[in-house]
Parts: structure tokens; sequence; C-alpha cells
């Protein structure tokens, strides 16, 4: 009796054995991943190298050169520490020595001349240095320059009385002070006619500047602005110590023509100023004859 029919009432289910004949099926391949899904993850991101910060190659050079330089300078003191000194050379006058005794007067050398020594004759009687009074003319003192302004006294003039010959006299005195004047030797001559010379020698106190010379250079810049068309510097003398200026005439209707000239010149710190005034034309020549005597007194 075949109980394998299913449809029968009471008969218990048996699975049916698979035909012997019946070929072994190939196991169900995986369906293949689509490109879009195998890369949809992104590749794993590859981290950046760190960078040295800057400057420190820099700082670790100037390092190890200064522990190069404060090494070296350890070592070097530490062996100079131990060498023995070197002794200094002999001097070139070995047997030099001080007289025990001044020198008697016969064996002292002779002082310095006064002829080469500017010095001694500055701090003498400054008004012997005075240029002597050309020939034709008189002492005059009474008159000041160009025949005006302070009268001097025994040939000399106050600091305050030379500054009031200039027409900015407070100025000129508050320079004058600033300067270091110390006394100021004067002459006053009139000649024929309306001729006039004056004479001022000023001596100023020693110190670092060359007051003088400075006093004369300041006041060649202010007679150069007077000087006639084309006229720059006159020398009297090659070494270049002393300068004259002639000035343009002064001719004004109703007046007589006036003639003024100008000389200065220095030697150490005494400077002097020429001024000389007539109606007439002046002798170019006579201006630079007195100046260049003066000079040489000086």
């Amino acid at each position: 009796m075949d109980t394998s029919d299913p449809s029968r009432p009471g008969a218990e289910a048996t699975p049916a054995e698979p035909s012997a004949e019946a070929p072994a099926q190939a196991p169900a391949e995986a369906p293949a991943q689509a490109p879009s899904e195998v890369s949809a993850e992104p590749p794993a991101e590859t981290p950046a190298r760190r960078r040295r910060p800057r400057g420190l190659t820099t700082l670790i050079v100037a390092c190890a050169a200064l522990v190069g330089v404060v090494g070296g300078t350890a070592t070097g003191y530490a062996i100079q520490a131990e060498r023995k000194p070197t002794p200094l050379p002999a001097l070139s006058q070995a047997d030099l020595a001080y007289p025990e005794k001044a020198l008697p007067e016969s064996k002292r050398p002779a002082p310095l001349p006064a002829k080469h020594d500017t010095a001694v004759k500055a701090n003498g009687d400054l008004r012997k240095l005075l240029v002597a009074k050309p020939k034709g003319y008189t002492e005059d003192p009474s008159s000041g320059v160009l025949g005006l302004g302070n009268p001097t006294v025994d040939n000399w003039l106050s600091p305050g009385g030379y500054s009031a010959e200039y027409i900015e006299s407070s100025q000129h005195f508050t320079d004058s002070l600033g300067s270091g004047i110390r006394r100021v030797a004067a002459a006053n001559w009139r000649g024929s006619g309306n001729a006039h010379i004056s004479v001022r020698l000023v001596q100023f106190r020693p110190g670092p500047l060359a007051e003088a010379q400075a006093v004369v250079m300041s006041s060649r810049q202010e007679a150069a602005t007077h000087t006639r068309t084309g006229e720059v510097d006159n020398f009297i003398k090659s070494e270049k110590a002393a300068w004259y200026y002639v000035h343009e005439p002064d001719a004004k209707p109703g007046y007589q023509t006036s003639y003024v000239a100008r000389a200065f010149g220095y030697r150490g710190d005494t400077m002097f100023d020429l001024n000389f005034f007539d109606t007439k034309p002046l002798s170019e020549k006579a201006i630079k004859a007195l100046a260049l005597k003066q000079l040489e007194r000086l």
C-alpha cells in the first residue's frame, strides 16, 4: 500500500527524497555589487607632516655660537692665568734722570723773545701797539669813528663806548661780553679838510675759541655789503690775516659826497679795525699801507 499519498487522511507527510538521477545544482552566487556601491566610502586621509617652528634653526645656531664664545673665553682666560707675566721691554733711555737741584742762572735757557711771543706783547700796554698816525694827521681824541661817537680817554675806550659806535649798540655790547672782550685801545686822527681816521685795537680774554678771528670774519661780512660793485675781498697780506674794503660813494642831493673805507686784521687774541672817511676819493694805497703797518705791530 502506497502511503506516500499526502491526500490520504491520517497519513503523515513524508518528505520526498530527491531523485538520484537529478543533477546537483551549483550554489547560488552572491549578486555583484555596483561600482558606485564599492567606492561609496572615501579613502582614508594621510596625516600632514608637522612643520618646525619658524626661527628655531636660527635660535639653535645663535645658542651654539654663544656657548662657543663663552667657552672659548673661559678656556683662554684659564690658560692665560696660569702663564707667567711677560716682562716689558726696557726704556729707550735707561739712564733717564732728573737733577736734584735746579740749574743755576748761568745754565738756564734764555726765555722766548718778546718778538716771538705775541702773548707778551699783547699783555703789556695795548696802547703801545697802536700804529703811528700818518703824516699830515693830528690827534683828535674828542671825535669817534667817522668823526662821531664817544671820545677816547688817554687812548682808551670802554667796551660800552666801543659798542656805542655801532648802530645796534645794545646788541653789539651783549655780543662783545659774550665773546669775552677785555679792553679797547683807540686813536682818532683828523687830517686836512674832512679827512678822518680812527683805529681800534680790541683784545679778548683767552678761551677755547679764537674770538678775535671770529669777530673779524663777522665784520668782513658786514663790510662786504657796502663795497663797490664787483669787489669781494682785498687781501692786505698773502697769509689772509687782514683785509680792506672801499665802500660805494654816498652821494645825496644837497650834501657832499662821502667816501668811506674799512680795514680789519687779527693776531692771536687781538684784532684791529681801521675806519677811513673823507669827502674826497680815498687812496687805496694809503689804506693798505696803514693796515699793513698795524698788522705788523701786532
